[in-house]
């Protein structure tokens, strides 16, 4: 694969030099990156409206296409713990598992452009199928969302929002080697003809695999399509039509076996304006992902063995009533089903639900600095029944300071798999215990309070916030005998009250002009409020520091600008319980740890329009090796990338 991917990014080269004289007006791409992310950066997801980052009444996170090329980071993964605290990952055979604040992934709502990943089988989204490379910004908001977003957003949302085509012709290219071969290449051609615009970006990835400590990361090879059209018929009508394609092919057993997992997806959008003031969109979108569900042996056919379809339909009307009153409101369609050879029982089986919903949030701002944003949405879910979601936010800004409160009520309702699973768990040719679904489970629910302080003045943007997060009705699984059918069962139940406790802080500063500092710290008490434990896998402390050091040439070389990063994340131990033979509940609590990283990105011209970049890295330069519950732990890797851009 590697081969395909760069004899495509040779090729495009070849393009770009071509083309390169016809390029007028395009941004300065040697430029942009000294620029650091400004208080007046647009953010949509906690309002589904345009607001800067320092007037939204709803604290939000960004990480910038900035932050992401001078961290050298390659997935979305890295982005998150290099810039959030309280982000954990536990990478193992069954997925990317994240977690933030003591939740895991069904809690967490990943969205791209604003339209829901589809969970795989063991209710994570597989991150992988995400690229760095077409990522504008990525916004997070912790806390319940479930007004603008429904079930499943109680512990964050975190929105990654794509690159847009804004020139005549534009085009990127990078390609990357770093250890155990493996190479990563993207390309991305855009272009807008009148009323027509198109972007298409092709990301290739491949590995030999390794084997590190505790972690296993076996070969594989990947490649990701997307395609984008959009056509604006008139002043108040346009209209945008997208797909995804993913493929990942991974090998077991020395080759022998392997696993290829597939998505697509299909999305359209149609935005009318009424006037100025008022518009209507509508939008449908679908993911199917079929991860972990052909597996093969060499030379023999493959079987259909899992699947995962979400489809949505979503009508929302924005209504700027008066410059202080804004409304948007909606109704939205959710479509959901799971296939599975065996996770129903022995027989390949299908399960479905649905959940139409009515939503409604409106901002009002007063004179005196007192903002108020209130907002209600109405669930009726196919299997249990109707659901109200409400949440008010204010927001009180003095000169400097930025003041924020907010009370919301999450709501997430039993997924299939947990209503329906009836699995045999084999080690070789025995079933230690079975998982068992319930159809008697019951919504979770979820009430987040938050408080916050932000204080912004001319290079300096910092902020505390103080949460609660009290979960009710948490679905966990019970371990029980069955007697009956003679076997160990993992019965889903709602067997806990989880009560999620924090401090965030957070500091932005740019000083002595060149040095940029983004620092975080997250302190999270996470409870099952029954038996008085930290949730499984809690960190009570995590911080970030990213240092980045910038310049807008290189001695005597006009046009040759650099930077310097350096980038360092602390875990205190992440906390993990079991229960022994006796029934005892034993602490397999790990170490604490820091892992620390440095990038060298150096930009410059080539040929008019044309120019290019170079970044060297060493990622853990302390070569921690710890082998306890760390994500990406690797040891000490090098890596270097090209890419060019006109």
């Amino acid at each position: 694969m590697h081969k395909i991917v760069f004899s495509f990014l040779s090729a495009l080269f070849l393009v770009f030099n071509a083309q390169a004289q016809a390029v007028s007006g395009n941004e300065s791409y040697l430029n942009d990156s000294i620029a650091s992310v400004s208080i007046s950066e647009v953010v949509v997801t906690g309002t589904l409206t345009a607001r800067t980052l320092k007037n939204t009444p709803v604290l939000t996170k960004v990480i910038s296409s900035n932050d992401i090329r001078e961290s050298g980071a390659t997935t979305v993964l890295e982005v998150l713990e290099n810039y959030v605290p309280g982000v954990n990952f536990t990478p193992n055979p069954m997925g990317d598992n994240i977690q933030i604040a003591g939740l895991d992934n069904k809690y967490i709502l990943i969205l791209v452009d604003g339209e829901r990943l589809v969970n795989e089988r063991t209710e994570n989204v597989n991150f992988s199928r995400l690229n760095t490379f077409d990522i504008q910004q990525i916004e997070i908001i912790n806390g319940a969302s479930s007004v603008l977003y429904g079930s499943n957003a109680i512990g964050a949302v975190i929105n990654i929002i794509t690159k847009d085509v804004n020139q005549p012709v534009q085009a990127s290219a990078r390609a990357r080697y770093s250890k155990y071969n493996t190479y990563v290449g993207d390309a991305s051609v855009g272009w807008k003809v009148n009323k027509l615009s198109s972007k298409t970006v092709f990301t290739a990835k491949n590995s030999d695999g390794y084997t590190f400590q505790s972690h296993t990361m076996d070969p594989y090879s990947d490649y990701t399509l997307s395609q984008v059209f959009k056509y604006k018929f008139n002043d108040k009508l346009d209209a945008e039509l997208k797909g995804t394609y993913y493929n990942n092919e991974t090998w077991f057993l020395q080759k022998y076996q392997t696993r290829i997992d597939e998505d697509y997806t299909v999305g359209g959008k149609l935005q009318y304006a009424f006037s100025k003031k008022n518009g209507l969109t509508f939008t449908a979108n679908s993911d199917k992902y079929e991860g972990h569900q052909i597996y093969k042996l060499r030379n023999d056919s493959s079987a259909y063995v899992n699947g995962s379809q979400y489809a949505v339909f979503r009508l929302t009307d924005a209504w700027n009533i008066t410059e202080n009153i804004q409304f948007v409101s909606g109704a939205e369609m959710n479509l959901e089903n799971t296939f599975s050879y065996n996770q129903f029982g022995f027989d390949p089986e299908e399960r479905n639900a649905s959940n139409w919903n009515l939503f409604t949030q409106g901002e009002f701002k007063t004179e005196s600095g007192l903002d108020a944003l209130v907002g209600v949405r109405y669930t009726q879910h196919s299997q249990f029944g109707g659901y109200l979601s409400p949440k008010i936010s204010l927001m009180y800004r003095l000169e400097n300071f930025r003041f924020r409160g907010s009370i919301s009520n999450g709501y997430k309702a039993p997924t299939l798999k947990e209503l329906y699973m009836n699995f045999p768990h084999k080690i070789g040719e025995d079933i230690p215990f079975w998982v068992i679904g319930n159809k008697d489970l019951i919504p979770e629910e979820s009430w987040y309070k938050a408080i916050s302080a932000e204080y912004i003045v001319n290079n300096i943007n910092t902020s505390i916030t103080i949460h609660d997060n009290s979960i009710q009705n948490k679905i966990n699984t019970n371990q029980l005998w069955n007697e009956a059918q003679g076997r160990t069962e993992m019965k889903y139940e709602n067997v806990e009250n989880a009560q999620i406790t924090g401090v965030d802080f957070a500091l932005q500063w740019t000083f002595w002009k060149h040095f940029h500092l983004k620092a975080g710290y997250s302190f999270t008490d996470a409870k099952d409020k029954d038996s008085g434990l930290q949730l499984s896998g809690n960190s009570k402390h995590t911080g970030t520091l990213n240092l980045v050091y910038k310049q807008r040439h290189l001695p005597f070389l006009p046009e040759t600008p650099y930077s310097l990063s350096l980038m360092g994340r602390a875990m205190s131990p992440r906390l993990f319980y079991s229960t022994s033979a006796s029934g005892e509940i034993v602490d397999e609590s790990t170490g604490s740890y820091y892992i620390s990283s440095f990038i060298y990105t150096q930009q410059f011209p080539l040929y008019k329009k044309l120019s290019g970049d170079i970044q060297f890295g060493i990622n853990n330069l302390f070569n921690y090796t710890n082998k306890d519950y760390v994500s990406n732990n690797t040891g000490r890797t090098c890596f270097v990338s090209l890419g060019i851009k006109f």
